[in-house]
C-alpha cells in the first residue's frame, strides 16, 4: 500500500515528519511539492492513499497551500492530513484542511497536528520532534495503516471552528544584513516568487508570506526579518517557551 505525500515545506520541519510517516508506512515516494510556482494539476484514483502536510500559519494553513490544493482532484482517494506548529496553537488549521481535502474529493481517514521547532523564532519548540515524537509518529503511521487494512475508512473528526479565524499575514518581508552574491537561490527557490530576480535584495512584501526559506536557504546569511519584527515576534511568543504541548493524532 504505497503513501504518496503531498507537501509543503518551506524550511524542512514538515518534510522531517513526513519522513517519519513514510519509512513507518515502508512507503518511500517523490515529495508531490506544494511550495513549486510550477506546480500542475494532480488526480488521484479512489485506489490511492495520500498524505497531506504543511505547517500552520497563524492558526490556519498558508494562503498558498490553500490554492494550491485546488489543483489537486482526489476522487475518493484515502487521504492522512498532518499540520506542523511551532508550540503556540493550531487552532483551525486541521479543520481547515481537512475541510479542503474533502471538498476535493478526497476521505480523510486520518489526521496529525504536531510540534516543530518554530520557523521564526527557533528556540520555540527547539528540537521537535525529538525522537520520542518520531517514535510516536511512526506508531501513529501504522496504526493509520492498519485501519486502511481492515478496510475501515471513516472519516476522523479533528478541533477547530467554523468560520476559520481570521488572520492575515502583516506587509512584512525579509531584509538584507549581509553580502548579497546575487546566486539567485533563494529566487529560484521562494514558493510564491516575491523575490526581484533582477536584484535578489529585494522582496515584495505584500506577496511574500514569511515562510522563512530564503533565510534558511541563503549561504551567505544575507538575509533576515527586519530586527523589530523578529524582536516583537520573539516577545509575543516568549510566554510559549517554557510549554510543552503534546502531538496530538486523530484515527
Amino acid at each position: 500500500m504505497r503513501l504518496l505525500p503531498v507537501v509543503f515545506s518551506a524550511t524542512g520541519n514538515t518534510a522531517s515528519v513526513v519522513r517519519v510517516i513514510c519509512e513507518a508506512w515502508e512507503s518511500q515516494e517523490a515529495f508531490f511539492d506544494l511550495s513549486s510556482p510550477q506546480l500542475k494539476p494532480k488526480t488521484f484514483s479512489p485506489d490511492d492513499c495520500v498524505l497531506i502536510a504543511c505547517p500552520v500559519y497563524g492558526g490556519r494553513i498558508p494562503t498558498i497551500v490553500q490554492k494550491r490544493l485546488n489543483l489537486l482532484q482526489f476522487n475518493g482517494a484515502r487521504v492522512m492530513t498532518v499540520v506542523t506548529y511551532g508550540n503556540r496553537a493550531y487552532e483551525d488549521a486541521l479543520l481547515e484542511l481537512n475541510d479542503i481535502v474533502t471538498q476535493q474529493g478526497g476521505t480523510v481517514f486520518a489526521s496529525a497536528a504536531i510540534v516543530a521547532s518554530h520557523s521564526i523564532v527557533s528556540r520555540l519548540a527547539a528540537g521537535r520532534p525529538n525522537a520520542l515524537d518520531k517514535q510516536n509518529i511512526a506508531a501513529f503511521a501504522r496504526f493509520a495503516k492498519q485501519k486502511l487494512q481492515r478496510g475501515d475508512d471513516n472519516v476522523v473528526s479533528v478541533p477547530g471552528k467554523r468560520p476559520y479565524r481570521s488572520w492575515s499575514k502583516p506587509p512584512v518581508a525579509p531584509v538584507l544584513i549581509g553580502q548579497c552574491v546575487h546566486c539567485g537561490l533563494c529566487v529560484r527557490q521562494c514558493p510564491v516568487q516575491a523575490i526581484d530576480p533582477r536584484d535578489p535584495s529585494k522582496t515584495d512584501p505584500d506577496v511574500c508570506i514569511m515562510c522563512m526559506r530564503c533565510i534558511r536557504i541563503c549561504t551567505q546569511g544575507a538575509k533576515a526579518l527586519p530586527a523589530p519584527v523578529q524582536q516583537a515576534t520573539e516577545a509575543m511568543l516568549s510566554k510559549y517557551m517554557d510549554v510543552i504541548r503534546e502531538n496530538e493524532y486523530f484515527i
